[in-house]
Parts: C-alpha cells; sequence; structure tokens
C-alpha cells in the first residue's frame, strides 16, 4: 500500500531559476522552516546516487539517495527506514511564456509499514510539503527579480 501527498503551485520564475534554488539542497533551510539541517553526505552536487542526509523537526533524521533526475526537469529521492521506503518527488514544468514554471511536490510512503508511518506523519508531512512549496516559491522569485536568496 502506498500513501502520498502532492501539492502544485505556479512560480513566477524562469524554470532554470526553480531548478538552481531546488536543487542547491544544503541550502534548503535558508528557504523552509520545514529542514533544519540538509548536507551532501559524499558529492558536491546533486545527481544520480547522491546521498543527502535532512534533519526536520520532530522527524527522525534520514538519508535520502537520489535515484532519478533529468537535470532542469525532474528529481526524486527516497530514503528507506523501518520496512517503509519514502519517495520525495520535485517536477517542473515550464510555462510557454518562459517566465513561469509549474511545480509539483510529492512524498510517498511505501512497503510493509507505509499505512502505520502515514498515520503517524502524514499530517505533519503535508505541512512540511507545503512549507517547502511556500518557500521554493518565495526564493525563487526573489531570485529571479534580482533579490538574494
Amino acid at each position: 500500500m502506498a500513501l502520498r501527498y502532492r501539492t502544485t503551485a505556479r512560480i513566477a520564475a524562469p524554470a532554470d531559476t526553480v531548478w538552481d534554488v531546488l536543487t542547491d539542497v544544503e541550502r534548503m533551510p535558508e528557504w523552509t522552516p520545514s529542514m533544519t539541517r540538509v548536507r551532501l553526505v559524499d558529492e558536491d552536487r546533486l545527481e544520480l546516487g547522491t546521498a543527502v542526509e535532512v534533519r526536520q523537526p520532530r522527524m527522525p533524521r534520514m538519508t535520502w539517495v537520489v535515484d532519478e533526475l533529468t537535470p532542469g526537469r525532474h528529481f526524486r529521492w527516497s530514503a528507506v527506514s523501518g520496512g517503509t521506503v519514502t519517495h520525495g518527488e520535485h517536477w517542473l514544468a515550464p510555462r510557454p511564456d518562459g517566465r513561469q514554471v509549474d511545480v509539483t511536490l510529492e512524498i510517498r510512503h511505501a512497503g510493509p509499514r507505509a499505512r502505520l508511518v502515514g498515520a503517524l506523519t502524514m499530517r505533519r508531512t503535508a505541512r512540511y510539503v507545503e512549507m517547502e512549496m511556500q518557500g521554493l516559491k518565495a526564493a525563487s522569485e526573489a531570485t529571479a527579480a534580482g533579490l538574494e536568496r
């Protein structure tokens, strides 16, 4: 059984700007309160196979591994904990005008304990995904406007 939460928003910034903000993962705590620390474990940038240690309030520290990557458009990282695999998806769909992008963020739990994990954490997880979207939107739009993140 899989449980998921998905949100989509339109961001008033070019796709490359949004991608740069999103994939500079160590700076995530600067723009979302849902992350307290993000650290690349063994690489200096996000690429296929990169391990990323993530600390979030009221959640266990987890190591996520990038297992799907289409530069500029999509990445998925996954973490395994206690019989549950959690996938975090990040999609960018540029608008025809080139100045906006539709972004979708999704968290999905799968595995034998997914239902339990979902029952215990899904409300907080949904709140965190919404915080991440709001922060990504604000940081990307500020960057596109020439303001410092």
